[in-house]
């Protein structure tokens, strides 16, 4: 899907966080948003998905404006800083969730949920809690989750600033990986610049 912001500006009462951003992302693409904290990225990212509200400009999805459209509407996967796993759910459980609140079907749910663990090398961990898994383990399935319900776009909010150094490398190439495999257009947001340069 191609993406297009013009002239998005986001003002908190007198202080303005974005100011007049335009950027066209082609189908497919992958993106990152570089900078240092406080300059804006997760406000930017934050419109996109529909959580805040936009002050000024347009948001484009292919040839719809979805400025005004609420979060659920826009076939969005967003991955957190904080992987936001459900701690009393299963991997398969946390992967699921997204479609289980779509009512479909518990078989198919788990045949897209096992789709998606593959996809991240989670496969052989559907059973466990988030509290048996690494850093690098939940960040995955917090992936996978993100993609289970076949987005449109992809944001990925600092999703590696938790781990350490080593685990933080292995997974830049991971979701350089996962981003080739599905083609699906994805924002990555990052204050690390050979972590921006990496990964785009």
């Amino acid at each position: 899907m191609r993406v297009r912001m013009e002239h998005l500006t986001k003002k908190f009462g007198t202080f303005t966080a974005v100011d007049d951003f335009s950027v066209v992302l082609e189908d497919g693409e992958l993106m990152c948003l570089l900078g240092p904290s406080g300059c804006g990225k997760s406000t930017v990212l934050n419109m996109l998905a529909g959580i805040l509200p936009v002050t000024s400009g347009r948001i484009w999805f292919d040839e719809e404006d979805v400025t005004e459209l609420p979060p659920e509407q826009r076939g969005i996967g967003l991955v957190f800083q904080n992987y936001a796993l459900y701690p009393h759910m299963t991997v398969m459980g946390n992967i699921t969730f997204p479609l289980e609140i779509q009512k479909m079907p518990k078989a198919e749910r788990e045949d897209r949920a096992e789709a998606m663990a593959k996809l991240v090398h989670m496969e052989g961990m559907l059973g466990r809690k988030p509290k048996q898994l690494s850093g690098g383990q939940q960040q995955r399935v917090a992936i996978a989750r993100a993609l289970v319900k076949n987005p449109r776009l992809l944001l990925l909010d600092e999703p590696l600033s938790n781990l350490d150094a080593r685990l933080r490398l292995e997974m830049r190439e991971e979701i350089r990986r996962i981003q080739q495999e599905t083609h699906i257009t994805t924002i990555f947001v990052t204050h690390d610049q050979e972590e921006a340069m990496s990964i785009s």
